[in-house]
């Protein structure tokens, strides 16, 4: 399977980085992951192929904080004329209402029609452990968060853990996939870390560290570790250097480009 970075950062966009959104073709059918800005990146001459012959598009939402929902308003003109069915984590397993939550942010006066009145659109909720869909099995688990979130497991090929502070349980889920593709928000090596005002410390522990992230990485026995919902407040050399500590503990990691696609199948 091959998987497309369409957002790699979280919290809010930069001049290089959507948040967060994930692309993933199989025939006729787009599986996405996340909504953030990144979902716009579907409408780039470089990434408008993976729309081209699309007859469904699913998409799965991790949770709903708002940098990694608010394409949901950008659907409509992203993927007209196909049909659309948005998966969510059922209420056994986030306490929270996926059709509550989904129809309170697409309605008016945030978006100029009520989820309700939107044609060729569609939501699923995901019990656990998950879903068979498209000729994959999709697992999910809970995750610990400021909001409740769910981390995502496809096959064997890739597994998508955001929105969590490092937990040995997500080794266990991750195990033995291609790619892991996980958040790093922050390097405990770095001197800017350590500068960071006290009002965003509990943004912080809601989140993981990028060596932390390596030492699971290591344990679950992944192929690949790659590092996304980055933190906007620092920059690409931050982002560099913190791939590079989390080497340390665990060699095939790395920080991506937007636009670029892993191939979960391929050796690093």
């Amino acid at each position: 399977m091959r998987v497309k970075l369409l957002g790699t950062m979280g919290w809010m966009p930069s001049d290089r980085r959507e948040t967060t959104c994930f692309a993933c073709r199989d025939g006729d059918v787009l599986l996405l992951f996340d909504a953030g800005t990144g979902l716009r990146r579907l409408l780039q001459p470089a990434h408008a192929p993976l729309l081209d012959g699309v007859r469904v598009v699913h998409l799965f939402l991790t949770h709903f904080h708002l940098d990694h929902v608010c394409g949901l308003a950008y659907l409509p003109g992203v993927v007209p004329g196909r049909e659309l069915v948005i998966h969510a984590p059922s209420v056994e397993v986030t306490g929270v209402d996926p059709l509550a939550a989904v129809s309170g942010l697409v309605r008016k006066p945030y978006n100029p029609r009520d989820w309700t009145d939107l044609d060729g659109q569609s939501l699923e909720t995901i019990p656990p452990p998950g879903v068979e869909l498209a000729g994959h099995t999709i697992r999910l688990r809970l995750q610990q968060h400021s909001d409740p979130s769910v981390a995502y497991r496809i096959d064997d090929a890739f597994a998508i853990a955001t929105d969590t502070p490092p937990d040995p349980e997500t080794a266990v889920f991750a195990a033995g996939v291609g790619v892991l593709l996980h958040e790093a928000w922050y390097s405990a090596a770095e001197e800017r870390t350590r500068a960071v005002h006290e009002s965003l410390l509990p943004g912080y522990e809601a989140h993981s560290e990028a060596s932390a992230v390596a030492r699971l990485a290591a344990s679950a026995g992944v192929g690949r570790l790659v590092l996304m919902h980055l933190n906007p407040l620092y920059d690409e050399a931050y982002y560099a250097a913190m791939a590079a500590a989390a080497r340390s503990d665990f060699a095939a990691t790395d920080v991506l480009a937007d636009g670029e696609t892993l191939d979960t199948d391929a050796p690093v």
